[in-house]
């Protein structure tokens, strides 16, 4: 399904309850994302106790192109020239392991996505000079790092992911002709099974909001438990 399939399921059925709803399309993506990432981790954690694997179809692939940088602070100035990606990259989630490869090579292309602290330490294995290492600063990016100069002839990557915030991911998703994709257009990274709980999840969630009596009245009673609370405020 795609973002607009999602948005709009769920804003039909919300007209079910008030015909007069403000909610905008942003704030059903931005609900869907929340309880994407919530039924994923209950999902995760269930296919992990039965030995299984998150389904292909809750994973984005996203393109980033490449520019060369000078040393990093805390990084031995020896290491020399480095690349990262032009812009933020969004977080992986921890539910799945992420793969980093260099574009349009999927199998043969890997680049070993390592957290920032080893990031300081490599480089000084003769076995693996071959080996491109990357990770995520705090500003968002990708830095690459190889023994080989080879590796900063790289022009572009490609990540493949689960990623917690899917909006912004689906902002970086490439399409056929290697451009953006508009974001209601973009697949919407679930599997079909998820897809009821995630309509009904963000229903529930949006619908409560749209009708909520007040308790005008300044007393110690709870009112709303009463039934008391059509009477205006003097």
């Amino acid at each position: 399904m795609t973002y607009k399939q999602i948005v709009y399921m769920i804003l039909d059925e919300l007209k079910l309850f008030v015909d007069d709803a403000s909610y905008t399309e942003d704030h059903v993506i931005f609900l869907a994302d929340k309880y994407r990432a919530f039924l994923l981790k209950q999902e995760a954690e269930r296919k992990k106790k039965a030995g299984e694997t998150l389904d292909e179809t809750n994973f984005q692939t996203v393109c980033m192109d490449l520019e060369e940088v000078d040393v990093l602070d805390g990084h031995p100035c020896e290491y020399g020239k480095y690349l990262r990606t032009t812009e933020e990259v969004p977080t992986p989630s921890s539910i799945a392991s992420a793969r980093v490869y260099s574009a349009g090579n999927y199998y043969i292309g890997e680049i070993t996505l390592i957290t920032r602290d080893r990031m300081r330490y490599i480089g000084h294995n003769k076995w693996l000079r071959n080996v491109i290492y990357a990770s995520q600063n705090p500003d968002g990016r990708l830095y690459m790092w190889s023994q080989n100069p080879q590796f900063l002839y790289l022009n572009n990557i490609t990540m493949t992911a689960i990623f917690d915030d899917a909006e912004a991911a689906a902002a970086l998703t490439c399409d056929e002709d290697g451009t953006p994709c508009d974001v209601l257009d973009s697949e919407f990274p679930i599997e079909p099974a998820l897809v009821p709980p995630l309509i009904e999840l963000c229903v529930k969630e949006l619908g409560g909001a749209i009708y909520r009596p007040a308790d005008y009245r300044n007393n110690a009673t709870d009112d709303l438990q009463t039934g008391t609370t059509t009477e205006s405020k003097q």
